[in-house]
């Protein structure tokens, strides 16, 4: 064994073939530079776990970056829906403000129509569907709003 210029320990090490592609493939993934640096992390990873008898401690950092990119997936898709909802709302609400003249009691009907529709529907409802409803074309479900 020699020493080198970072406290580190020439040695020889024999290892599996497949385990030398597992190196190679997941130290890139690492963010390691060479094979020495992975089997360092992975070593004292391996020790750590040993030691403490459990993994907890270090699968913490891990499950919990897994779990922030698992919600911030979530958050972009939800900011999205909720773009596309704004959107369909404004098309909704200029058009009805554009083409009729509605007194409160109307409105109060139309909210609960409104409120029930997307309670029946799981909110899947649109301005085309709305539309299709109005003009009474034929739909999927009865939903009639009677206005």
């Amino acid at each position: 064994m020699e020493n080198t210029e970072n406290n580190k320990v020439r040695t020889a090490v024999w290892l599996r073939p497949t385990a030398i592609e597992d190196i190679d493939h997941w130290m890139k993934r690492d963010n390691c530079k060479t094979r020495s640096e992975f089997i360092d992390n992975a070593l004292a990873f391996y020790v750590g776990y040993l030691e403490s008898n459990d993994a907890s401690n270090f699968l913490g950092p891990v499950l919990s970056s897994m779990i922030r990119g698992i919600l911030e997936n979530n958050n972009n898709r939800l900011r999205s829906l909720l773009f596309k909802w704004a959107v369909e709302l404004n098309m909704a609400c200029h058009t009805i403000a554009a083409h009729f003249r509605v007194d409160d009691i109307d409105r109060q009907a139309l909210r609960k129509f409104a409120v029930d529709e997307v309670k029946k529907t799981c909110g899947q409802v649109s301005f085309d569907h709305a539309l299709d409803v109005q003009r009474r074309i034929p739909v999927k479900d009865d939903t009639k709003w009677p206005g």
